[in-house]
C-alpha cells in the first residue's frame, strides 16, 4: 500500500482527463489532417517552445484518479494546489474518507498514510533515479501544464511518424523522442529512456482546452512507466473545477503519533 500512495501520488501529479465539464468553444483537438511532410527540427522545437505559461502561478482542481502498479491497482478522489516553484499539496479520498495526504517541495515528497498512522519521506533524486525522470520538482511542473522538457544540450532530429511530427535524440545517457500534432503543433507525446537499464517515461496528451492565463491546456493524459524495481505502472487521472490563480490555503501537519517509515 505504502509504495501504491507513491505512484498515486505522481500519477496526480503528470496525468488529466477532462469529465463531467461543459465543452469550450474553442478546442484543440477539432479534427484536423495528420502530418504528412516534415518540419524542420528548430522550426517544432520552436513551436514546443511558443506556449508562454509564465501567467500561471497557481492551479488547484478536483480529481478521480485511477493508478495500477506492483501487482496493485487504487481508484480515488482528490484535490490538488500546484503554486509555481514551491510546492505540490494533494489530499487524496476514498468514499469520503480520506487515506492520504502528500506535500511534494522542491526537495522531496512527504507521504501521510491515514489507514496505517505512518509518514514517509522520499527524495525527488530518488524518483528521479526510479522512474527515469530527467529533472525534479520543475520537470514535474512543467508536466503538469503540458509543457515539454527539453534538454540543452541534445541534439534534434525531425521526422513524421504515425501522422505526428517527431523531435528525437539522446546525449549518451538519455534519449528523448516528442510528437506534435499537425496545424495547431501541441505536444501530443514525449517519452524518455534510460538507455543504460531501459528505465521509459511516456505522457501522452489529448483533449486539449482554452483555460484562461493556461493557453490550451490538456485535459486527458495517458502515462507508463517501467523501471527494473517496479515493473510497470499505468496512470489515469480526470481533473474537474480546475482554477487558475485563484489563492486558496493548504495545510499539510504530521501528527506526533504517526510513526516514521521508509
Amino acid at each position: 500500500m505504502r509504495s501504491l500512495l507513491f505512484l498515486l501520488s505522481l500519477s496526480l501529479l503528470l496525468s488529466a482527463k477532462q469529465t463531467g465539464c461543459k465543452r469550450h468553444a474553442a478546442d484543440a483537438n477539432d479534427p484536423v489532417p495528420g502530418a504528412t511532410k516534415a518540419r524542420s527540427s528548430e522550426f517544432l522545437v520552436k513551436k514546443l517552445q511558443a506556449r508562454d505559461l509564465t501567467k500561471v502561478k497557481q492551479l488547484n482542481a478536483q480529481a478521480k484518479v485511477f493508478v495500477e502498479g506492483e501487482g496493485q491497482s487504487i481508484e480515488a478522489n482528490a484535490n490538488l494546489i500546484w503554486i509555481r516553484d514551491s510546492v505540490m499539496w494533494l489530499n487524496i479520498k476514498k468514499f469520503g474518507i480520506e487515506f492520504a495526504r502528500v506535500l511534494i517541495t522542491r526537495d522531496s515528497i512527504i507521504t501521510l498514510n491515514r489507514l496505517e498512522k505512518t509518514v514517509s519521506q522520499q527524495s525527488l533524486t530518488a524518483l528521479q533515479k526510479q522512474y527515469n525522470l530527467p529533472d525534479g520538482f520543475s520537470l514535474l511542473q512543467q508536466t503538469l501544464l503540458a509543457s515539454a522538457w527539453l534538454s540543452d544540450g541534445m541534439a534534434l532530429e525531425s521526422d513524421v511518424a504515425e501522422g505526428l511530427h517527431r523531435l528525437r535524440g539522446n546525449d549518451g545517457q538519455l534519449g528523448a523522442d516528442y510528437r506534435l500534432r499537425e496545424g495547431n503543433f501541441l505536444l501530443a507525446k514525449e517519452s524518455f529512456v534510460q538507455q543504460r537499464d531501459a528505465r521509459v517515461v511516456s505522457l501522452g496528451f489529448e483533449n486539449y482546452k482554452k483555460v484562461p492565463d493556461a493557453q490550451w491546456f490538456p485535459y486527458l493524459r495517458h502515462i507508463e512507466a517501467f523501471s527494473p524495481e517496479a515493473g510497470t505502472m499505468r496512470l489515469e487521472i480526470e481533473f474537474s473545477d480546475v482554477e487558475i490563480n485563484v489563492p486558496k490555503n493548504y495545510r499539510f501537519e504530521i501528527p506526533d503519533h504517526y510513526e516514521r517509515v521508509q
